[in-house]
């Protein structure tokens, strides 16, 4: 076999396998994922808290949970990220309808999540739950 011909089959099947090799990964690291929406039980299958569950009576400003005599139930929205960070969270009274602004939420950045080995590719999720407070 001619040695140049031989040279160029090895260098053509390099790169036929480092193509291969390219398009393989590159489900994982497309950062153009759209946002899914998903309950809390579902929650389990993308991300888990790093360090400790969500308090949301700690998170919630200390004038609201004085106010609330009873047992209040909260419409809650929130996004994470493709970094493990919450955001756009939302909080509203469904009793009152009265609406809790994110800037009034304290300690949201200390909320930290690990994706599932079912979300390698790191998917961003938004949660939409009810919760009583």
């Amino acid at each position: 076999m001619h040695p140049k011909f031989k040279l160029t089959c090895s260098l053509f099947t390099a790169l036929f396998m480092l193509s291969i090799t390219g398009c393989a990964n590159k489900g994982f690291t497309s950062s153009n994922q759209q946002l899914i929406e998903i309950n809390s039980s579902d929650m389990a299958y993308y991300w888990v808290t790093k360090d400790t569950l969500i308090s949301w009576q700690q998170i919630l400003p200390q004038s609201t949970v004085e106010q609330a005599q009873d047992k209040a139930n909260y419409k809650v929205s929130f996004v994470i990220n493709n970094s493990g960070e919450m955001q756009l969270v939302s909080m509203v009274n469904t009793s009152d309808g009265i609406k809790i602004h994110e800037d009034e939420l304290t300690g949201l950045s200390e909320y930290q999540f690990y994706p599932t080995t079912r979300n390698i590719g790191r998917q961003a999720v938004m949660i939409n739950t009810i919760i009583t407070l």
